[in-house]
């Protein structure tokens, strides 16, 4: 165990399913840009969501434990590569027997005089021995019924004994938020024409519509435990919400005025905190104190922000210290991980300084144990050995 790992054993490289590799990679094998990691690392394990089932794979040696939903899984033919497969992500909790949580579309056939159902079918496993705990079904509104466009269902957090799904369709333009109590194992509450994106002080932060296709949309808080709307934000278009650390949510999106915004808010009140760059960026929060922001195409770039307070620590590249930007895979506990053209290298998160030892590898999913990395259109698992 290494926490962080500095280094890794890149000559014990252990083969990864095809899956693994989804939301990474174009179905032409092209380097997507952004990082959408479909990967959820617990000790030695690596579990991987799909449409059709879950994958457990031991890291060591490249055995894989199938989990496949009772109900008979409703695909996307697009997704025959892998390709969307990033929409359906592993959350594991954090509980004093960690749960992986991860959700499908399922179908019934029609029986007698019980039509054909469609629903959701959320699955709760057991981290340490890959075999199911529970299961819930969750019905689904008429619209999603009737979507012309195959459903998409993402988990997309848990805090304490909550977890939060959200499910939607492209056409028409709709999503649903469910709140499961993990105890008790029911439905808390559901919020239609609202998408759930992050969870941060107890609030769950997200897009919400005022109606189905509507053109405008905005970012909104709820109440993790009751679903009591706390705020809205202004409508705007293709709003984007996501982490902030523990303590802000990121919302982005363009106003009707046509003025493009990125900021950090107060998850429980939205309020403003801090206005940040014109970033179009990903971010991730390093699980110690630092939010991490970056741009893999278009001109590389990454910003770093306290996420206590929200200042900016440091931002690269630099041309004053001669110093470019890396395309970054990970972030974890304190240390940023990524390439240039020179090689794998790893960044103190806070200061953003280039650390002494090369990690071997650029891992887009990384713990103490392990760390996932592409080889070519592969995915491979290596031993963290420092």
């Amino acid at each position: 165990m290494f926490d962080p790992p500095a280094k890794f054993d890149a000559k014990a490289g252990v083969p990864m399913p095809k899956a693994a590799t989804a939301g990474l990679l174009s179905s032409k094998g092209a380097d997507l840009g952004l990082l959408r990691n479909p990967v959820k690392l617990y000790k030695d394990k690596a579990y991987v969501a799909t449409q059709e089932n879950l994958l457990a794979v031991d890291t060591t040696n490249g055995a894989v434990t199938t989990i496949t939903p009772e109900a008979k899984a409703v695909t996307d033919p697009q997704d025959s590569v892998g390709f969307f497969s990033f929409t359906h992500p592993v959350v594991i909790t954090e509980s004093a027997s960690p749960l992986v949580l991860t959700s499908f579309v399922v179908k019934q056939p029609a029986v007698g005089t019980h039509a054909e159902r469609v629903f959701v079918e959320f699955t709760a496993v057991n981290a340490a021995s890959a075999q199911v705990a529970w299961r819930l079904p969750l019905d689904i509104p008429q619209w999603a019924k009737d979507a012309r466009d195959p459903l998409t269902v993402r988990v997309t957090g848990s805090s304490g004994r909550v977890a939060v799904v959200s499910v939607g369709a492209f056409k028409p333009s709709g999503r649903i938020t469910y709140a499961i109590d993990l105890v008790e194992r029911r439905v808390l509450w559901t919020r239609d024409l609202f998408e759930a994106k992050t969870i941060a002080k107890d609030t769950v932060a997200g897009i919400t519509k005022d109606a189905i296709d509507s053109h405008y949309e905005a970012a909104g808080g709820y109440d993790l435990n009751t679903g009591e709307q706390r705020w809205r934000g202004e409508d705007s278009e293709n709003p984007s919400v996501g982490t902030g650390g523990p303590r802000f949510v990121r919302v982005a999106g363009r106003s009707k005025t046509g003025v493009d915004f990125e900021r950090l808010v107060d998850p429980q009140t939205g309020v403003v905190q801090r206005d940040l760059p014109d970033m179009g960026a990903d971010c991730q929060f390093d699980g110690s104190s630092t939010l991490v922001c970056f741009r893999n195409s278009k001109g590389l770039s990454v910003w770093a922000f306290d996420t206590s307070n929200g200042e900016l620590r440091w931002a690269l590249p630099n041309k004053a210290a001669n110093r470019i930007a890396p395309t970054v895979t990970a972030v974890w506990h304190g240390r940023v991980y990524g390439r240039t053209d020179s090689g794998p290298l790893a960044l103190d998160a806070s200061t953003g300084e280039d650390l002494p030892m090369p990690p071997g590898i650029a891992p887009y999913a990384v713990n103490e144990y392990v760390g996932l990395a592409l080889k070519g259109t592969d995915a491979m698992a290596y031993p963290a050995s420092g």
